[in-house]
């Protein structure tokens, strides 16, 4: 189990919705946070709003470029530097909107809402090989680190959409990143949660909560409220306490259940039930051991160099 409140904590992702639910889930249990977006808009106002409640010590803003990985890198660095080694990232794809032409939304509407969906999901497993490959960097023991916990929040689409067949699932990438024999090397355990199906208060103009709001509230705003916090909560309880490689979701009750290959309504070329116990086999071993074999680097390198290498990233 890894506790990841009071922890140096890392969320990529635009502080809306779900996603800000978790962030500030995090600073309520004592985390310090580093959080970066590409919409600067978004991030500076929370992070403005963030300071002004945990203090300018608790809560750091980068924008960046989330689909460029020399950005997202640069981003584990200042994190590094600034407030040390991480012990969580958090990645979000959850509240990302699609990037998307006229030409993508031309002919029959049954077939368009199946492609946006496909491309939704192909955008939260992208993300989470990227993210999986960063934090077995820049966290993994293999290169000098203490491991840790990569938090995935994808979009729900891949559970109740209708994607086209032939791609990869969200729930077979996890169970990739989380396999056993990765852990055991690099020591980052991969989770995902799927954002649940729920107005959040800070996407809704009719229901925004804002800061100088006080109580009483109206119904709807304690429920809203109490809603926000619960989700946030939650997904940090699975972070620790879930198995790696597991991948969850929030039910109508808004209790989270594991999911399982029959709760996937699409299948890649392999079929779910392959990928979920075996790993999705488009996630490369080099990518995640960041091409680092562990038995070749004991015959190759002193204990020594590996500390040199550690310092090395600590100092860029």
């Amino acid at each position: 189990m890894t506790n990841i409140g009071k922890s140096v904590s890392l969320v990529i992702g635009t502080p809306r919705g779900f996603t800000r639910s978790v962030l500030e889930a995090l600073l309520k249990r004592g985390s310090k946070v580093l959080f970066a977006c590409s919409d600067e808009s978004a991030g500076s106002l929370e992070h403005d709003r963030l300071r002004s409640l945990y203090g300018p010590q608790q809560v750091f803003y980068s924008a960046v470029d989330q689909t460029s990985s020399e950005a997202l890198e640069s981003v584990f660095l200042r994190a590094l530097d600034t407030l040390g080694e991480i012990s969580c990232v958090v990645s979000s794809t959850a509240n990302d909107p699609l990037d998307l032409g006229s030409e993508d939304l031309q002919g029959d509407m049954a077939k368009v809402e199946r492609k946006l969906d496909s491309l939704l999901v192909k955008k939260d497993v992208n993300s989470m090989r990227q993210m999986g490959h960063l934090a077995t960097k820049y966290m993994g023991r293999q290169n000098g680190f203490q491991g840790g916990t990569l938090l995935n929040l994808t979009s729900s689409v891949e559970l109740n959409g209708s994607t086209e067949a032939g791609g990869c699932t969200v729930l077979g990438t996890t169970r990739a990143l989380g396999l056993e024999k990765r852990l055991a090397i690099h020591g980052v355990r991969a989770l995902t949660v799927y954002q649940p199906s729920i107005d959040y208060p800070d996407l809704s103009q009719a229901t925004q909560i804002t800061d100088d709001q006080h109580s009483p509230y109206s119904e709807w705003d304690k429920y809203s409220s109490y809603t926000r916090e619960y989700t946030g909560y939650m997904a940090l309880h699975v972070g620790e306490t879930g198995a790696p490689g597991t991948a969850w979701a929030f039910n109508k009750e808004l209790r989270l259940k594991q999911v399982l290959p029959e709760d996937v309504p699409g299948t890649c070329g392999i079929t779910n039930k392959m990928c979920f116990w075996l790993g999705c086999p488009m996630v490369k071993e080099e990518e995640m051991l960041n091409n680092m074999n562990i038995e070749e680097k004991i015959q190759t390198q002193s204990l020594d160099e590996i500390e040199m290498k550690r310092e090395d990233i600590l100092d860029t």
